[in-house]
């Protein structure tokens, strides 16, 4: 039989390991630019790195240097694509950007196999608006510091990616998700940054946690990490942001990322960013990543909100905290994992061993969540002003 807790009284309580509460109910950019970077300005404006993804060049596509009108929707040609953007335009040549990209039109788009589209700038944004279907090939790959798609159907073959690792733009104002001092604490948003100092026995923690009222529809970037000197004032940088609306379904082969970067020996991990997919089915058997990023001490995870009816389970979702250089047994918290459609939230730390909790602030009270799942290493901060819980502990 459960326990059942009648709570009244705010306080705090750190939950751990691995079980369920079920909730019944509750107590009272735009980038300046002039068109399209050439390879060696890509390269030399620095890399893209993640724990679980790299977004490389391929060589089998041609690399374009050409213009872009700024602020405006390009065409298929603009690209020196084939085809129309409101019949089917395939584009088979590498971009690399310095400015904001948006594409709009009443047809459908094709990344063929091998594509980058390239806006390695913090707070870039690609924006593509369809009518139709979007189908990115295998290996192609977006990278950008925010990705927003609203198409009809949108497929991702294998080894494709979008990827907005390390490349968040400023975090919301009156936030603390960058730690402050020279400790290289971990950068926080779901879940708190790892700091490896200990004060009277307790541990401190990172960066701190924000952006919970737009948990149901994620829209921050991560924070960075903190430094180690006055010379290494930050860590890894926060991951970026995507929003991806589909009318029907999301066939994930690849992977969607915006996993925080990594501060090394010289500072904390990123957080990882935000991450919000609405569609009828999300399918496949990809990945979703927005885990922090390893450091001196680890990020925080970010923050992952699924609307979709269905969702296959080879689909694998993550936001586990970064792994710490400083103290190996202190990762950063996990962040959330928000399945709008069941009104369930998760939080786990895919056993990335951890003594950094994730705060879970106010809950909703005009509509009720069905469960809160904290599994796997993860330990969470609840302010019991719940009315009536119930936990299980297997």
């Amino acid at each position: 039989m459960c326990p059942l807790l009648m709570l009244w009284y705010p306080c705090w309580c750190i939950l751990l390991g691995n079980f369920c509460v079920s909730t019944f109910s509750f107590g009272p950019g735009q980038h300046g630019g002039d068109g399209i970077w050439s390879g060696n300005e890509l390269h030399n404006s620095g890399s893209i790195s993640s724990n679980h993804s790299r977004s490389g060049i391929s060589s089998y596509a041609k690399t374009l240097k050409i213009s872009l009108p700024l602020n405006s929707s390009v065409s298929c040609e603009d690209l020196e694509g084939v085809g129309s953007f409101d019949t089917t335009c395939l584009v088979n040549s590498n971009l690399y950007l310095n400015s904001d990209l948006y594409i709009y039109g009443t047809g459908n788009l094709e990344i063929l196999p091998h594509v980058s589209i390239a806006c390695p700038i913090e707070g870039c944004m690609v924006t593509i608006n369809m009518t139709g279907n979007v189908n990115i090939g295998q290996y192609a790959t977006i990278v950008a510091g925010s990705v927003v798609f609203a198409v009809a159907n949108l497929t991702m073959d294998s080894h494709s990616s979008i990827n907005t690792t390390a490349l968040g733009g400023s975090p919301p104002p009156q936030t603390s998700g960058t730690p402050v001092g020279d400790d290289g604490g971990g950068g926080g948003h779901g879940g708190r940054g790892a700091s490896c100092l200990k004060r009277n026995k307790t541990s401190n923690w990172g960066g701190d946690v924000y952006a919970w009222s737009t948990l149901a529809e994620p829209w921050s970037y991560g924070s960075k990490g903190g430094g180690t000197s006055s010379w290494n004032k930050f860590g890894g940088n926060g991951g970026g942001r995507i929003k991806i609306q589909v009318k029907e379904i999301v066939c994930l082969n690849g992977s969607i990322a915006a996993e925080g970067g990594d501060g090394g020996l010289i500072g904390g991990g990123g957080s990882g960013g935000s991450i919000f997919v609405h569609a009828v089915k999300l399918k496949g058997y990809g990945t979703i990543s927005a885990a922090g990023g390893r450091g001196w001490g680890g990020g925080g995870g970010g923050r992952i909100s699924l609307d979709c009816y269905s969702i296959q389970e080879d689909v694998n979702v993550t936001v586990h905290g970064g792994l710490s250089i400083g103290c190996p047994g202190n990762a950063g918290a996990a962040g959330t994992f928000f399945n709008a459609d069941l009104l369930s939230l998760r939080v786990s730390n895919d056993y990335v061993m951890t003594e950094t909790e994730t705060p879970l602030l106010d809950f909703p009270t005009t509509i009720l969540w069905s469960n809160v799942f904290v599994e796997n290493y993860a330990k969470v901060l609840v302010p019991l002003v719940w009315s009536r819980i119930q936990i299980f502990k297997p």
